[in-house]
């Protein structure tokens, strides 16, 4: 952000080839406008190749804001711009997974009645695919809830956990695909209480997933995670942390060598923790 009196936002990027030497960065977008370009989460997409998912919002929040994918070489430098979705919510994250059939990205939608319900696009066959809802929450909104979906993928096992407040019943949801991201079942709800959102998921080795939201607690909010088997059977909610919400950040899960780790904000610290 180039100035605290602007919306300006602006994304750029570095490669690196072992990790400690970076190349300079440089702007990950065609435009220069002074125009939100934000949101951004990346993922490899090829042979010495990344791609990166971001919002940009020519016209301001009022939209329409778009989502656009940029891929990048292995330098960092820009091969091409696409946009993959023209009307989206604006000040929502983008989540993006690998399957064994391409990319897959999840994001909140936007529609001209202000329904605002998590959709995704998959790469297949080297074009993309419409936008699809996950569920039809049909979360009618006039404002940006700022809390999106987190999605991870094993092979075509694919989890996805999303914020809602459908129905005035603050919630988050889980859905499972065994399908790549073609098809999704119907989601449960995992939070117990009044959720806060800004979830997290991964799924573990047994291909069923691990989740994690803020939700409620006493005069503070809580880091709750709780696991979801394959059945979609619901095991019990560990409390991980408690806090004021605005302190605990936006935790996040990962399954790596058959363990899982959370961390999130505590006294403006970095916390993790092993889930057992």
């Amino acid at each position: 952000m180039p100035s605290e009196k602007s919306e300006a936002e602006f994304l750029y990027v570095s490669g690196s080839r072992d990790g400690v030497h970076w190349n300079a960065p440089s702007m990950a977008h065609h435009d220069r406008s002074q125009a939100q370009h934000g949101l951004a989460s990346i993922v490899a997409s090829g042979d010495r190749e990344a791609s990166l998912f971001w919002l940009q919002a020519l016209k301001g929040e009022d939209g329409p804001v778009s989502l656009m994918r940029s891929v990048v070489d292995a330098e960092g430098k820009e091969i091409k711009e696409e946009s993959l979705d023209s009307d989206v919510c604006a000040c929502c994250p983008t989540a993006v997974t690998r399957t064994t059939r391409g990319l897959l990205v999840a994001y909140r939608d936007h529609t001209p009645e202000d329904i605002r319900d998590i959709s995704v696009t998959r790469f297949e066959s080297g074009r993309w695919t419409s936008p699809k809802n996950v569920y039809a929450d049909k979360w009618q909104l006039n404002a940006c809830p700022i809390n999106a979906a987190s999605v991870s993928a094993k092979g075509d096992r694919v989890a996805i956990s999303w914020y809602t407040a459908a129905g005035d019943k603050p919630r988050v949801e889980l859905a499972l695909s065994n399908d790549g991201g073609q098809t999704f079942g119907k989601p449960v709800t995992v939070s117990t209480g009044q959720a806060y959102g800004y979830t997290s998921i991964a799924i573990d080795v047994d291909g069923g997933a691990l989740v994690s939201w803020l939700e409620r607690g006493g005069d503070g909010a809580r880091v709750l995670a709780r696991h979801v088997g394959t059945d979609g059977a619901m095991g019990p909610v560990l409390q991980v942390a408690t806090g004021m919400r605005q302190n605990l950040g936006y935790p996040r899960l990962v399954v790596t060598n058959n363990q899982a780790w959370i961390t999130w904000n505590a006294a403006a610290k970095a916390q993790t923790a092993r889930l057992r």
